[in-house]
């Protein structure tokens, strides 16, 4: 049986997000305002950048179908991954950093599961909200997999506040996008451990996307000419230093600690 305490941390977990999301949605609508018509629905939806407004579509029956039978794939495929993962690292008496790799596959399927469920929820508004993934599985480099590919939602804010008033300065601007990724998964999941349990693991998050930071400007520096090695490259950095990301508190979160 599940420890409550993995039942706290996945509650102060949602509610540390959800004033994170207040929090960077601040900075969007002082940049930009939100279009007419839509200012009241961004500050109760999920996007936490204005222009991601502009990605919304129509919603009607037809969508509402369609994302129900998408919400309920990935809550399946959530769940039978879950069991089929817990129950292959119980097996082998996995240790606490294999329980991070396996719990690795967890992450996709859980953002997916929830931002599907966060569409159908916003439907009845006549709203489809965007995904929140696209096509991650295509990333040709790391550059792409964050910057296109993975949190679409966050890309957006990111590009709007960071990337655009510092276009003058890419390479730096590129060191705060990491920086803050480190300090927002920081709130999110250390701050929460250190909340729920009291275990500090502060910083593992900061290591983490400083390891990506490095390893995009590795992959400019050396691999821009070779498209294979990109692909192999980027798979390595994101998924290789996968424990300091899906860490205890990660583990917790995801009701997948051993």
């Amino acid at each position: 049986m599940l420890a409550a305490a993995d039942w706290r941390m996945t509650l102060v977990f949602l509610l540390l997000l959800a004033v994170l999301v207040m929090l960077l949605k601040l900075p969007s609508a002082a940049r930009k305002a939100p279009p007419v018509g839509e200012r009241g629905f961004f500050w109760i939806c999920p996007l936490p950048a204005v222009d991601s407004v502009a990605r919304i579509k129509p919603g009607g029956k037809c969508a509402f179908f369609q994302t129900l039978a998408r919400c309920a794939m990935a809550v399946v495929a959530f769940l039978a991954a879950h069991w089929l993962l817990w129950r292959a690292g119980r097996a082998h008496d996995a240790s606490g950093i294999e329980f991070s790799y396996l719990a690795t596959p967890l992450v996709w399927l859980g953002t997916t599961g929830f931002a599907a469920l966060a569409q159908l929820l916003y439907l009845p508004s006549g709203r489809l909200l965007p995904a929140v993934h696209d096509s991650v599985f295509a990333a040709r480099g790391v550059a792409d997999f964050w910057g296109r590919r993975w949190d679409v939602w966050m890309s957006d804010w990111f590009r709007q506040v960071i990337f655009r008033p510092m276009r003058r300065r890419p390479a730096l601007a590129v060191v705060v996008v990491f920086l803050l990724s480190g300090v927002v998964h920081e709130f999110v999941i250390n701050l929460g451990l250190w909340l729920v349990v009291g275990r500090n693991q502060f910083g593992s998050m900061m290591s983490y996307f400083g390891l990506q930071a490095a390893g995009l400007f590795a992959e400019r520096a050396w691999l821009a000419k070779h498209a294979r090695l990109k692909r192999m490259w980027a798979w390595l950095v994101v998924v290789g230093p996968a424990p300091l990301f899906v860490n205890e508190g990660f583990l917790r979160m995801l009701q997948f600690w051993p």
